[in-house]
């Protein structure tokens, strides 16, 4: 069964394409077999233009299509359902409108990337509110916070995860700000491709297994409910 991970913050700049992208590649390097589409409702398209790029030199596994030409995803649930693939991760513009809306309630784990900055963190909080709303409607959905661009070498860096303990699940897994993340889009890399076992890399893979996890309890949690329905 299809599952979708949407990835949303209503400020730009924080990380939600670089993750997208990266965990899309994670997650194929680690299911050979799976299919992998990266959604692009994003009208910069910088998503699509990295996957496209990167099979356009040779990297394999990861497609790209593009969603929400519209700006307000009212076709979306049509668009998602009619791709082919086991996995979908979602990349929304930086704004919390109906579109960001809409894919918090289509995806089976929503993402939510905080920086440190108190501009990001407050923007944050729209993000989480319906981030709150969507699993609301749907208990076994979730969500996860991912400190993301971090420096551990200042304060505010060190501290977000208290920061934003009052907010909801918080990733165990923090991205650094890493030059290598950003490097990689030059090429229209995977961190897995580009620098294996790099720390840019394993941190990618630890929270590759963290949102793994969730799928997993959401597969399960739905094919409960089914049953008990």
């Amino acid at each position: 069964m299809k599952q979708i991970i949407s990835v949303i913050q209503q400020k730009g700049g924080v990380g939600k394409t670089t993750l997208a992208v990266h965990l899309a590649h994670e997650f194929r390097l680690q299911n050979p077999g799976m299919r992998v589409v990266v959604a692009d409702a994003d009208p910069q398209q910088s998503a699509y233009k990295w996957v496209t790029r990167g099979n356009a030199n040779g990297s394999n596994g990861v497609t790209a299509v593009l969603v929400a030409a519209d700006g307000d995803g009212k076709t979306l649930r049509q668009e998602l359902e009619a791709i082919q693939a086991d996995l979908v991760i979602l990349d929304l513009p930086p704004a919390i409108e109906s579109v960001s809306l809409r894919a918090a309630l289509y995806a089976d784990v929503i993402l939510v990337p905080v920086g440190a900055s108190a501009l990001d963190i407050e923007a944050g909080q729209a993000a989480i509110s319906v981030c709150r709303d969507a699993t609301t409607m749907d208990k076994t959905k979730t969500y996860l916070i991912v400190p993301s661009k971090i420096r551990q070498s200042t304060a505010a860096g060190r501290e977000l995860s208290t920061v934003l303990s009052s907010w909801g699940p918080i990733a165990k897994t923090s991205i650094g700000l890493r030059v290598a993340l950003a490097d990689a889009a030059t090429g229209g890399h995977g961190i897995c491709d580009f620098a294996p076992n790099s720390p840019a890399h394993q941190e990618i893979t630890a929270l590759a297994a963290e949102v793994a996890e969730l799928l997993r309890r959401k597969a399960n949690g739905s094919a409960q409910t089914a049953i008990a329905s």
